[in-house]
């Protein structure tokens, strides 16, 4: 029992230690790893040079085109439709002055006509004073031989030539008031114009400031466009501007819309901007004005009308001076990568300007940056300050055709190691076969 215990303690310390052997072995002749390079490879990056640019601020904008005049037509007078024009429709267009409507005017002809009477026979009456006054004048002066200035007002008829003189003029007042309700059946506007709406027919009975439709001058429209205080500023505006108070014509602006598949454009300025902000959207308004929106153009025939939305794009009057830089190099808003002796410089910047391809940044102390300095474009992963970088290299493929090297930028995401040319040298049967070269060999 105890031979046999010995054996089987003996044989396990055996396979123990023989495993402890091995493991010792295979360490021992296991390949060291190659050490890692202390530092890794420049990035590549491409870079573009900061240039001084001199820049007109242009802002755009949207908003819904209205009339510059736009008012509803009303009745003055009661009556009945008798007469509507056939202008007189959604669209219509007609002319100042025009008649588009009339109401039943024979009461008001009568009125009229009883008004003229009135004041013939006040004319009449105050004729006949005046006439009895001139006879008690001569009589004073014949019977009494005093002068004029002595005699009683009542002896000269002077207070009935007063009131037939009062009741001449309360007649053509009515006479006047029986012409204009006349006229009043009759209605136009006073402008060339197109009708917005129609809200009467023929043979309907209207009450006095009863509604017709609206109508709208086509001489104009406006666009009510929100700006923030920053693009007023920029723009180099003033809040509560008004083209008419400076004297001028007022700033320039291109107004577009596309009508079916087409974008059309008119002539417009900035003719006001509101001296107040709103109070829900915090922003304030400016109005633009196109002048003439119906004439027939050269390149167009489409008029700017009223419900349209419209594109504006407003030019500042004065120019913005700093360095150009492509709008992909800012980085966080305010900063940019910089090039300089293989590394990576983190610069601060202010933008002055934004369009959507570029940016133009203060220059002058106002930013970090110079004009040439190298600006970089490129994706840069883990970017950081003194971030070891490169440019592209060179390659030069040989041009069998004329036997000159032609550079050429080499790809930034290819090892230079895989970088090969390629030659085309004819084979056999005259056509070409492209063969790779190693880069660097």
């Amino acid at each position: 029992m105890k031979l046999a215990k010995f054996k089987s303690v003996f044989i396990g310390v055996g396979i123990l230690g023989g495993a402890v052997a091995i493991v010792m072995l295979l360490s021992a002749l296991k390949p060291k790893p190659e050490e890692e390079e202390s530092s890794k490879a420049p990035m590549v990056v491409r870079t573009v040079p900061a240039a001084d640019k001199q820049q007109i601020v242009f802002a755009n904008f949207q908003g819904e085109v209205r009339a510059k005049t736009n008012i509803e037509l009303v009745t003055q007078v009661n009556g009945k439709v008798m007469w509507v024009s056939n202008k007189f429709i959604e669209g219509g267009r007609f002319e100042p002055g025009e008649v588009l409507l009339q109401i039943d005017d024979a009461d008001y002809l009568v009125a009229l006509k009883s008004a003229q009477a009135s004041v013939a026979s006040a004319q009449v009456d105050l004729d006949i004073e005046m006439a009895t006054a001139a006879t008690n004048a001569r009589e004073w002066e014949d019977l009494q031989g005093k002068p004029l200035d002595q005699a009683n007002p009542l002896r000269l008829n002077k207070p009935q030539i007063d009131r037939a003189q009062a009741r001449l003029d309360a007649a053509n007042a009515e006479l006047a008031a029986a012409r204009l309700n006349y006229e009043r059946t009759k209605i136009s506007a006073p402008f060339s114009g197109r009708i917005m709406s129609k809200t009467a027919e023929l043979g309907q009975f209207l009450a006095r400031g009863a509604s017709i439709g609206r109508v709208f001058a086509t001489d104009a429209m406006e666009i009510r466009i929100p700006m923030t205080d920053v693009q007023i500023d920029e723009l180099g505006l003033q809040v509560g501007y008004s083209a008419e108070e400076s004297g001028s014509s007022g700033h320039p602006a291109k107004v577009s819309a596309v009508f079916g598949t087409e974008k059309h454009e008119w002539p417009g300025y900035l003719r006001s901007i509101d001296a107040s902000v709103d109070n829900e959207t915090r922003l304030m308004y400016a109005t633009i004005t196109v002048d003439d929106p119906f004439a027939a153009r050269d390149d167009q025939s489409v008029p700017l009308v009223p419900g349209m939305f419209a594109d504006v794009e407003l030019a500042s009057p004065r120019k913005i001076a700093g360095l150009e830089i492509p709008r992909t190099a800012l980085r966080n808003g305010n900063q940019v990568y910089v090039f300089e002796n293989e590394k990576l410089k983190l610069k601060p910047v202010k933008v002055v300007y934004t369009s959507n391809e570029f940016v133009i940044v203060a220059n002058h102390g106002q930013s970090a940056i110079n004009a040439g300095d190298k600006v970089i474009t490129s994706s840069v992963p883990g970017a950081h300050e003194g971030m070891a970088v490169k440019l592209p290299v060179l390659s030069t493929p040989l041009n069998v055709e004329d036997g000159e090297p032609t550079p050429q930028i080499a790809d930034p995401n290819t090892d230079e190691s895989d970088q090969t040319d390629k030659v085309e040298t004819p084979d056999a049967s005259g056509q070409s076969e492209v063969a790779d070269t190693d880069a660097h060999s």
